[in-house]
């Protein structure tokens, strides 16, 4: 007996060292999970450069009733909406703005700022523009006049809850060709527009072109060309441009191009990204259809396109909340951009989409006021291409953001390790953040190092959709 307790003793000692040693190993290397992103809404986010689209409600392509409950929810500060001249001025002269009122009224309940696009034409008026998409513009002289007075009654309506107008949808779409308008017919339009809002409104934000074309500098040339003899090139305040690349880190080369030749004219002009967003589903109408993308694609696509965005100084709204169906002479068929998957028939939401709770952990995070660390900089030691940025809270606090860029998105998580060297950042208490899965994780000790004027993190996980390295104190945990 005696001897056995010696073994005994023998046994535990080494297996208790090893207990020890282990522990100690796990909590140096493991990535401890710490919960997930509790989502804030809307009304709880002063302010974001992350906003969703709430286009087509205007040709009733999709129920405002029925995804409202999810828009506050989503953390979105803005939404884009289209004013709708054919549904709001069916009989001439005549104005039912009770649809658009109910949706303005109740999107600003819920945190969510309205920005309104005027668009687009009206079949009552002969010559005034079509009624969808690149169908052309109004530019007989009584549908113009009728325009005017158009502009007069929405701008007068809501002058004290909408201060930013955007004139007009993708004007330069070749389309639009078709049916007699171009460049000219656009900026008449527009300088026509500018002066009724601001008889109205003095202090309205005038948002230009929303152009498809992004890299199309003929056309913006000649925009500002027509500006700069019948009306004043400081009249717009902001140019918003489109895009729908396979890869969503592309299609930046054209956006300095747009850039360069509108700032020729007004070198105060912002720029937004005013709708881009990726289909969940092959086939889907409009843009990206004819690629196999899913529904987990879609929400790395999302969110890597939104990040790419605000990382280079751009505001960002998605295209956008809901599924809709097309219905008109040129396209036919479910668009599958929404986040919010939809019953076709009725529009009802059938369920949210991993998009949408991707994009409101993204809004959730990015929801404070930010600067962009335009001296931010970093080293990365990967065989992988990858997008790095970086944003400071006003505390301080930095976020930096990094995925695998040189792929569109694939449906499979294929992860790596990468070290990655941060500069002009200083971290207190750094955890990993996965805006995918919602998950916020401890970083091991052992894999952060101190240098003089940033931080080394080694073997950290990558992949090709975003991670976010920031301050614990910046996420709010459930």
């Amino acid at each position: 007996m005696k001897y056995q307790n010696r073994d005994i003793k023998r046994l535990i000692l080494p297996v208790l060292i090893l207990f020890i040693l282990v522990s100690w190993n796990s909590d140096e290397e493991v990535f401890k999970r710490l919960g997930k992103i509790k989502p804030k809404p809307a009304l709880e986010i002063e302010t974001s450069d992350l906003w969703i689209g709430g286009e087509v409600l205007d040709r009733d392509l999709c129920d405002y009733d029925a995804y409202k409950e999810y828009l506050g929810n989503l953390g979105a500060k803005k939404i884009r909406l289209q004013s709708g001249w054919a549904k709001t001025e069916k009989e001439k002269g005549i104005y039912d703005f009770a649809w658009l009122d109910h949706i303005v009224n109740d999107a600003i309940s819920r945190g969510v700022q309205p920005w309104i696009q005027l668009s687009y034409g009206n079949l009552i008026y002969e010559g005034g523009g079509g009624v969808s998409l690149s169908a052309g513009l109004p530019h007989s002289e009584e549908a113009l006049n009728a325009w005017v007075n158009y502009t007069k009654a929405i701008v007068e309506r809501y002058k004290d809850r909408v201060n930013e107008w955007e004139i007009w949808n993708e004007a330069d779409h070749k389309n639009n060709l078709e049916f007699g308008s171009d460049v000219n017919t656009y900026a008449r339009l527009f300088v026509k527009t500018v002066k009724t809002i601001k008889s109205i409104q003095p202090d309205a934000k005038i948002v230009a072109l929303s152009i498809a074309g992004v890299g199309n500098s003929e056309f913006v040339d000649g925009f500002f060309q027509y500006l700069q003899k019948h009306g004043d090139v400081n009249w717009v305040d902001v140019i918003t441009f489109h895009g729908y690349p396979r890869n969503p880190d592309h299609g930046f080369d054209a956006v300095n191009k747009l850039v360069a030749t509108s700032t020729k004219y007004n070198p105060n002009i912002e720029f937004w990204q005013g709708e881009t967003g990726c289909p969940s589903t092959f086939g889907s109408t409009g843009a990206l259809r004819g690629y196999h993308w899913t529904e987990h694609t879609q929400a790395k696509w999302d969110l890597r396109r939104a990040l790419a965005h605000i990382g280079r100084g751009y505001k960002f709204s998605l295209f956008l909340i809901s599924e809709f169906v097309y219905n008109d002479a040129q396209r036919k068929g479910l668009n599958s951009k929404g986040i919010l998957k939809i019953d076709e028939e009725d529009f009802s939401i059938e369920y949210a989409k991993p998009a949408y709770y991707a994009y409101q952990n993204l809004c959730s995070v990015f929801g404070r006021e930010l600067k962009l660390l335009n001296d931010f900089g970093f080293k990365a030691e990967t065989d992988s291409s990858l997008s790095v940025f970086g944003w400071k809270s006003i505390e301080g606090k930095p976020i930096v953001a990094y995925w695998k860029k040189n792929r569109i998105p694939t449906n499979e998580d294929t992860f790596f390790d990468i070290n990655i060297d941060i500069k002009s950042v200083e971290f207190n208490n750094p955890v990993l953040v996965d805006p995918i899965s919602g998950e916020v994780k401890s970083i091991p000790k052992g894999r952060i190092r101190k240098e003089n004027i940033g931080f080394v993190f080694e073997k950290i996980p990558a992949y090709d959709s975003p991670l976010l390295i920031t301050e614990k104190e910046l996420i709010e945990i459930k």
